[in-house]
């Protein structure tokens, strides 16, 4: 259960007080200590060491502070009045660290915090008056881990810090190590100071060919919902209309009492509804010379109110461009055609906006995944007639045809970005599928991920019927029985450690070995790093594994290998390789995945309740949204009050969020008619 504080109420701050004056990195079943050049980085000798100074138009006052330091008995506290005009008008520096030497990979680590969240200051390395380098940063109201890498350009370099805000600023366990000289291989080092999307997870289809899956027993259904959801960390399943209410109540509850969430999506709506009677191709039927949106709306409302509105989301339409002639579908184009005919085609915005209009009001309202479209050039087409909706929270994407992976990210407009189906089969003209290459699958999601900054990726065939080998699928069942295939460990390394609210970050590498594939992910409580790697080709590879400046605790790898395939059976997949010493070059067997998973000793995404603030309260139309900054792994919730009583106030369960230029937009859909008071709470389940 989700738990909720009033954050006005609460500061979050580090947990764990190590970590002084050295960074430690884990070696096997050791520590080793690197040396902290600051020998007074906690301030516990007074300011021996420090110069504190102001120039120019600066003016600053410098104290040390025995009742906020972060840990020890003292920190550094600087009042400015007046940062200056230059970045050196009010700055504390550090002693010269001789003989350090150029080109040496240095990590700088130290706490702060601030008086007025968005106060800015600057570290800096700089030998006497020549040049320097310097990274900003941004402060928050509690106390945060910072942490920057620098290559020197001098050989004997000194640290500095500019106050670049006036306020109040605190600093404490300030360190400076000289990075080791890295093994060889590969080098990858995450780049956690260029974050890129905020994950909604790895998920699956379960959509055709079910009655294989309802023959199973309870037992069975039971072992299948705790490999799915348990075993493999599924987040999302992805439903079809076509399959009775009563399977996809069913199949929505298993996965939602596993913490997962359900898309319902129509292939095609009855025949009675389509231009053609007929699910197979086809346009919506046309009632009064118009195509019948209406009818069609009143369709969606009746299927969601038949499952008690249990859907977290829905798509109105599967690849609603796509009519081959002879598939389930129901054919949406950008316009509809005017005048309306059989063979034309009912419009995508209408039918969206019918349906929105029909459920709105409903108070367990699912979310709109928008487009869902087949190709990315269909995408590209249909998404910037939706992506501006304030109904619209995602839109969705399928991987057939030919890629265009920053087109589609263009058209975000905002929202998250969802890649809702893509698999593949063996054809005359192509041989090799899924079922012949099993790295295809985590081929196909780590490029969704890095080039199309999708916040969500969803298999196609998670489970499905009629297979037991024959074609791919996660799971295949057939005669009462169910198997876990080969696709099934490739989703694994993605799903089991990447959850809802990890932001992936850029990754830096020292070549561009196109065989190796790697992405990283930080955890939205910021205690831990994923990273996934994958080696397609037929040698092995050498990585080298680097954390400069990171509170690196443990090590764990988790490994899935092509020498392990026996008759086309990986027959020890996910293999535990234990804990793992980062300092050594790590191996990348051919054509392999690997999943590491680094926990970390300081929290990297500290809670910042002093920017819990109203930016904006708008009303759009018919809806109220209220505008916050962004925290990239916390989550908010709306709330709403009709006379501010204590037990008045509900949750928005159905608010909108969407999030552009550093700031969240929570949107209500449906205020209703009257009065109505907000406020906006941190979700603290981290």
């Amino acid at each position: 259960m989700r738990q909720v504080v009033r954050s006005q109420f609460r500061t979050i701050v580090p947990a764990l007080r190590h970590l002084i004056g050295a960074v430690f990195f884990v070696m096997g079943i050791g520590l080793l200590r690197a040396q902290n050049l600051v020998t007074n980085g906690g301030f516990e000798n007074g300011f021996t060491g420090w110069t504190n100074s102001r120039s120019g138009s600066g003016s600053a006052s410098f104290s040390l502070e025995s009742n906020l330091q972060y840990a020890g008995t003292n920190a550094l506290g600087t009042v400015v009045s007046n940062p200056g005009a230059d970045n050196w008008n009010v700055e504390t520096r550090a002693p010269i660290f001789t003989g350090v030497g150029t080109g040496r990979s240095l990590s700088v680590t130290f706490r702060a915090r601030a008086a007025t969240a968005g106060t800015i200051i600057n570290a800096a390395f700089q030998n006497g008056t020549g040049t320097y380098r310097a990274q900003s940063f941004t402060l928050s109201t509690s106390w945060a881990y910072y942490t920057w890498n620098h290559t020197t350009i001098q050989d004997s370099p000194g640290l500095k810090f500019q106050y670049r805000s006036a306020g109040t600023v605190w600093l404490d366990q300030i360190s400076v190590v000289v990075n080791p000289t890295p093994p060889a291989g590969l080098a990858i080092t995450p780049n956690l100071a260029m974050r890129h999307q905020i994950m909604d997870g790895i998920g699956g289809s379960i959509a055709f060919n079910l009655p294989d899956y309802e023959a199973l027993s309870a037992t069975q259904k039971n072992q299948i919902e705790n490999l799915l959801y348990v075993d493999c960390g599924i987040d999302i399943v992805r439903l079809r209309t076509g399959n009775s209410d009563a399977l996809n109540n069913e199949l929505a509850m298993r996965a939602q009492r596993n913490g997962a969430r359900s898309l319902l999506t129509c292939w095609s709506p009855p025949a009675s509804l389509k231009s053609n009677n007929s699910i197979i191709s086809g346009t919506l039927r046309i009632v009064s010379g118009k195509y019948d949106y209406a009818g069609f709306a009143d369709w969606w409302h009746a299927r969601l109110n038949a499952s008690n509105w249990i859907h977290d989301f829905i798509s109105i339409q599967n690849e609603p461009s796509y009519d081959p002639g002879n598939k389930e579908t129901c054919r949406f184009l950008t316009s509809e055609s005017i005048p309306a005919t059989a063979n034309g085609s009912a419009g995508y915005r209408l039918a969206l906006d019918a349906v929105h209009n029909r459920i709105r009001n409903e108070p367990k309202k699912p979310q709109l995944v928008a487009v869902d479209a087949e190709t990315h050039s269909a995408f590209n087409s249909i998404a910037p007639t939706v992506s501006g909706l304030p109904q619209v929270s995602h839109l969705g994407f399928h991987n057939y045809g030919s890629n265009d992976f920053a087109g589609v990210e263009s058209r975000y407009n905002g929202r998250r970005g969802w890649m809702t189906e893509w698999g593949k089969d063996a054809s005359a003209t192509d041989p090799v599928g899924i079922r012949e290459n099993w790295l295809l699958l985590p081929m196909n999601i780590h490029e969704t991920l890095v080039e199309a900054n999708a916040s969500a990726y969803l298999v196609w065939r998670m489970v499905h019927g009629n297979n037991t080998g024959q074609v791919w699928a996660m799971i295949g069942v057939e005669n009462r029985q169910f198997q876990v295939q080969n696709s099934f460990h490739s989703v694994k390394h993605f799903a089991k450690e990447i959850s809802p609210g990890d932001q992936r970050f850029e990754i830096t590498r020292s070549d561009t070995n196109t065989d190796v594939r790697i992405s990283g992910y930080l955890s939205r409580n910021g205690r831990k790093i994923t990273l996934v790697a994958l080696n397609t080709s037929t040698a092995s590879a050498g990585i080298s594994l680097r954390f400069p400046g990171l509170p690196v605790l443990s090590m764990n790898a988790f490994q899935t290998k092509q020498a392990d395939m026996t008759n086309n059976v990986l027959t020890n997949p996910y293999q535990a390789l234990g804990s793992l010493n980062h300092a050594l070059t790590q191996s990348l067997p051919a054509q392999s995945i690997t999943t590491y998973v680094i926990t970390l000793s300081e929290t990297l995404n500290p809670y910042d309740p002093a920017l819990l603030r109203v930016i904006s309260f708008e009303h759009r139309g018919n809806q109220f949204s209220v505008t916050i900054p962004a925290q990239p792994g916390h989550d908010f919730t709306l709330w709403k009050s009709s006379n501010l009583a204590g037990n008045s106030w509900q949750e928005v369960t159905n608010a909108v969020s969407t999030e552009s230029d550093g700031q969240l937009i929570l949107t209500d859909p449906n205020p209703g008619p009257g009065k109505a008071f907000y406020r906006v709470e941190h979700a603290k389940d981290l």
